[in-house]
């Protein structure tokens, strides 16, 4: 432990700048009291560093004390070129505010007299910590009365790092479930709460298909919505403090580019192609923390500069920058089969990136307010531009499809689409591929869950137009301004719902050959680090029933057929999706084996009855009132039970002598429950 203290500095020519929301900076807030005229009494300044120019008359000046950051000593070496040119990617910017070399870059010697916790000194600094909670981390120590920046430390996790070497063997996570400790998955489970591992065991209890594959210690491991209020806001504020939901589903992003280097591009760990894929994810990975440093904040529409015909490019990204902000969780750009590769993470900082810069530390004429409030208002009124989009944490609330964390490219939905497609081409390689001498079957276990898992989080990207709505950081006066809230069109909603029916919800949304799933094994050790599962083989139908029924909870959530029905009066006649709509869609994809025109008797998969039963549920659910959803939402569901037991009734009359055991079974108590719920419903009202 060591205490630094140290006078805050006073009339050194510092002036705070006032904060706009349209350009995202971390804040320092006074209320006035003294000023009853304005209509908000606070006044907020940005954070940011002292920059002054040696020639104050020069369009691209020196600074006179520029921003220095000290490479710990301790950062391996082979890391330490990366990471300087992590940090100088923001000279660019600077130069175009008007300072040339604002950031320099140092390498602590290994004898050094000082320690890298004194705040005189910005350091990179490199931990090993026993287990990885984060990918890197950048606080800062700001003067509370006027905003600047005094002091900043970015924090590497050497951990992480380490496993980035490894390439496509370790997929950067423990070895075992049980490696994690209890913050650790309790942490997984706030950030990430889609989370396959963390919630197989709410789901299998209510399928009863048996013991899920858990340890001990993970069935103490509470859902967010089941922790109480307290701790839930503890861990939003250290979330947001330590940056920690980054590390988890960053890691995840990297196995899947690892993945596809192996398997699609056939790169070796140790090929050329795989180190420079680390050494971009690591370049970005430092950028995006100094960006922190620079008083800088989120923006999660960063990676929207692109179309996703540009991304591979080069001569388009390295020019202009692949994402439109470092500050961004931008996800792996990784080219569909069969295309050319181009960067995996970009080699710029954006056009954002740039903007905010020049807002925060664009010299302003000495002693005239007046005269800098001008500037930051002409630079701020420039937000309306496509390039310089922005929306941070509470921003990103499921509601706008363009700010999300780890997507990629302007048009979400068919990019999303092209990674599940990729996706199943590296399952299908999967198949084929036989574990090297070096490997083991594990090993096949978790690339084959890291692919799921990336295929079901673009999945959760499309489920976000579905009553989706921009939202625009636009004041009335800003040239070529919009309304802040614009429905996402209607035919992009069709389209989303389409791409969910074929690649989740459809009949061969999901087929793996025996032979793949019989590859599948866990590890055995046991030792004070691992513990070995419970279940041997892998809990295929878990899995797969966790995928398909979040996301038709997703869709049918309270909160979004609210959004749908009010977006019904902020729309044009004809031009919103409707709930009807929308229910009769999935009722029509999810039950095709009922719905379709009569003919042979179809057998129902066991993977599809999992999925009926769930969206029996949660339409039983509307009806009896047990869920929290609009009325025209109860009356609809109402309306679908019986148009589903009329067709089930149809289906057992002409065809159930043909049908299999396990389809007539199901379809006989479907129909039953329905009959009840119906019975209930009319009781109950």
């Amino acid at each position: 432990m060591r205490y630094s203290l140290s006078q805050l500095p006073e009339n050194n020519g510092y002036r705070p700048r006032i904060a706009d929301e349209r350009v995202g900076y971390f804040l320092t807030a006074y209320k006035d009291f003294s000023n009853d005229s304005t209509k908000d009494p606070f006044v907020r300044y940005i954070n940011r560093w002292h920059l002054e120019k040696q020639d104050p008359s020069a369009p691209l000046s020196p600074p006179k004390q520029p921003i220095v950051f000290w490479i710990e000593n301790t950062v391996p070496v082979e890391y330490r070129d990366t990471i300087k040119e992590g940090v100088l990617m923001w000279n660019k910017a600077f130069e175009k505010a008007g300072f040339l070399n604002a950031i320099e870059v140092r390498q602590m010697p290994d004898k050094a007299t000082w320690d890298p916790a004194d705040v005189r000194y910005n350091s990179i600094r490199w931990s090993n910590s026993f287990e990885s909670w984060f990918a890197a981390i950048g606080p800062s120590r700001v003067n509370p009365l006027t905003g600047q920046i005094l002091d900043a430390d970015i924090i590497v996790d050497g951990s992480v790092v380490r496993s980035m070497k490894q390439g496509f063997r370790t997929f950067v996570q423990p070895r075992s479930t049980t490696e994690k400790s209890l913050l650790w998955r309790i942490a997984e489970n706030y950030c990430h709460p889609y989370s396959l591992s963390s919630h197989t065991a709410q789901h299998s209890a209510t399928e009863n298909t048996g013991s899920p594959e858990q340890t001990s210690s993970q069935a103490f491991v509470p859902a967010p919505q089941q922790m109480p209020v307290q701790v839930r806001a503890l861990l939003s504020r250290l979330m947001a403090a330590y940056d920690l939901c980054h590390g988890f589903q960053s890691t995840q992003n990297f196995a899947m580019g690892a993945l596809n280097l192996s398997l699609i591009r056939n790169a070796a760990p140790d090929s050329p192609e795989m180190k420079e894929y680390v050494r971009q994810y690591l370049r970005e990975l430092i950028a995006h923390e100094v960006g922190h440093t620079l008083g800088l904040r989120h923006n999660f529409h960063g990676s929207t500069m692109l179309m996703p015909e540009e991304l591979n490019n080069t001569e388009i990204t390295r020019t202009r920058g692949l994402v439109g902000s470092v500050m961004d969780y931008n996800g792996v750009n990784l080219a569909p089969a069969g295309l050319g590769q181009g960067d995996y993470h970009t080699t710029l900082v954006g056009p954002y990136d740039d903007w905010a810069i020049e807002y925060g530390y664009a010299p302003a004429p000495a002693g005239n307010p007046q005269a800098e409030s001008q500037l930051l208002q002409e630079i701020a009124q420039r937000a309306p531009h496509p390039e310089l989009a922005y929306a941070t944490d509470e921003d990103s609330a499921d509601i706008d499809p363009g700010a999300n964390t780890f997507d990629m490219s302007g048009d979400v939905l068919r990019y999303s689409q092209l990674q599940m497609d990729l996706a199943r081409e590296i399952w299908s390689r999967l198949e084929q591929r036989h574990p090297a001498t070096d490997e083991t079957y594990s090993d096949m276990r978790q690339m084959f869950d890291t692919v799921l898992s990336y295929y079901f989080s673009q999945a959760m990207l499309l489920t976000n137009y579905i009553g989706g709505q921009s939202f625009h950081r636009n004041r009335p006066g800003d040239p070529n301004g919009r309304l802040p809230f614009e429905p996402v069109p209607v035919d992009k909603q069709r389209q989303a719902l389409a791409a969910l029916q074929k690649y989740i919800f459809a009949q061969d949304a999901f087929r793996f050959s025996p032979q793949l799933l019989n590859k599948l094994a866990p590890e055995r050790w046991s030792d004070w680090g691992n513990t070995p599962t419970f279940s041997l083989d892998y809990p295929i139908h878990n899995r797969l029933y966790f995928v398909q029924g979040l996301v038709l909870r997703m869709l049918l959530d309270g909160y979004r057929l609210t959004r749908l029905r009010d977006i019904e009066l902020k729309s044009s006649p004809g031009q919103a999706l409707t709930l009807p709509e929308l229910f009769d869609s999935l009722e029509s994809g999810i039950w095709t084996e009922v719905l379709q025109a009569d003919g042979d008797s179809v057998s129902i998969s066991s993977v599809r009855r999992s999925l009926q039963r769930d969206h029996l549920g949660i339409l039983m659910s509307m009806v009896l009132r047990t869920s929290d959803v609009p009325e025209d939402a109860r009356t609809l569901a109402w309306q679908e039970l019986r148009q589903l037991h009329k067709s089930i009734d149809k289906k057992l009359r002409k065809q159930g002598r043909n049908l299999d055991a396990y389809t007539r079974a199901h379809l006989e108590e479907t129909r039953d429950r329905i009959a009840k719920t119906l019975d209930a419903g009319l009781r109950s009202n």
